[in-house]
C-alpha cells in the first residue's frame, strides 16, 4: 500500500464526506452516452478559435461540458465582463467545471483573486501547477470557497509534479480539497500507468484530461495509441470521480475538430463496456 493508500483509507469516510460538503455553485448532470461522465473539452484544444467560435464547436460536438483556458476566458474581476461571458456559455448550454492551467504561488492576495473569478464564473475546480510555498494558502482557500485544486502533470520536462510519488508527496499533508488533474497523456509520455495514477490517487482526482500518446512525443485520437479507454473509465468509476473528463488534443491543424469526433466516438464506445 503506497503512502496516500493508506492514509486515505484511514480516512476515507472522513473525506468523501468533506468533499460532498463542498459548496457546488452549478451541478453537473453526467451524460449516459458517456458511460455518466461529465465529458467535456479543455479549450485548449481549440485554441486558435475565438470563445464564440469554440462555443459554437462545442455545441456542434454536443458536448455541454468543459474546462476554459484563459485563451477564452481570461481572468479578471470586472463583473461586466464575467457577466457577459456567463451570458455566452449560457446561451450556447455550455457549464464551465474547471479553469486552468493557473499557476499558484506565495502571493496569497494573487491567489485570493484567482478563487474570487472562480466564484463569480462559477466553477469549483482550478487545473493548478502550484510553487511549493503556496499550499499553506491554497488550504485556507480551498475551505473557505469551496473550490478544489487540481495540480496537473506535464511530460519528462515537469520535474515537479510529472510523476507519481511526486504528486503523492506534494499533497500528502494537505486537505483532500488539494488533489491531482490526471493528464492521461502526460502521464504515458512519462512511461507510467494512468489507471494506476487515478486508483492511488482516489478521491484526490479532482479533474481529468484525458489524450493518448504511443512514446514521449507521439500523440494519437483516443485509443490508437497506448491509453487504456476502458480501463481509465473503469477506474474513474472505481474512485467515483464527479469532475469533468475533459477531452485535450493537441495536435493542431484542419482536421483537429475531425479527430476530436474521433476521440470522442471512442470513449462512447468504451463506455458501452462498462
Amino acid at each position: 500500500m503506497n503512502r496516500l493508500d493508506r492514509r486515505d483509507f484511514l480516512r476515507g469516510a472522513a473525506s468523501l464526506a468533506a468533499l460532498s460538503a463542498l459548496p457546488r455553485f452549478l451541478h453537473a448532470q453526467g451524460d449516459p452516452a458517456y458511460g455518466g461522465f461529465n465529458m467535456g473539452l479543455q479549450t485548449y484544444t481549440l485554441r486558435d478559435f475565438d470563445l464564440d467560435a469554440t462555443l459554437g464547436h462545442l455545441k456542434d460536438l454536443g458536448l455541454k461540458f468543459a474546462q476554459f483556458t484563459g485563451k477564452h476566458l481570461p481572468m479578471t474581476d470586472d463583473k461586466a465582463k464575467i457577466d457577459a461571458a456567463k451570458e455566452k456559455l449560457k446561451a450556447a448550454g455550455v457549464q464551465i467545471m474547471s479553469w486552468g492551467v493557473q499557476k499558484f504561488t506565495k502571493d496569497a492576495d494573487a491567489t485570493k483573486k484567482a478563487f474570487e473569478f472562480a466564484k463569480a464564473m462559477g466553477f469549483s475546480v482550478y487545473s493548478a501547477a502550484p510553487t511549493a510555498d503556496s499550499f499553506e494558502s491554497l488550504s485556507a482557500l480551498t475551505k473557505e470557497y469551496g473550490i478544489r485544486v487540481a495540480i496537473h502533470n506535464h511530460g519528462p520536462q515537469d520535474k515537479e509534479y510529472g510523476h507519481l510519488e511526486q504528486i503523492q508527496k506534494a499533497i500528502e499533508k494537505w486537505p483532500v480539497e488539494i488533489g491531482s488533474c490526471v493528464d492521461t497523456g502526460h502521464v504515458l509520455r512519462n512511461g507510467e500507468d494512468p489507471v494506476k495514477w487515478i486508483k492511488a490517487l482516489g478521491p484526490r482526482v479532482h479533474d481529468v484530461h484525458i489524450k493518448d500518446f504511443s512514446d514521449e512525443k507521439k500523440e494519437h485520437v483516443l485509443g490508437k495509441g497506448k491509453l487504456d479507454v476502458l480501463g481509465v473509465l473503469k477506474a474513474l468509476k472505481e474512485v467515483k470521480f464527479t469532475g469533468i473528463l475533459a477531452l485535450e488534443y493537441e495536435v493542431n491543424g484542419p482536421k483537429v475538430l475531425d479527430d476530436v469526433k474521433e476521440c470522442l466516438a471512442a470513449v462512447r464506445e468504451a463506455a458501452k463496456k462498462l
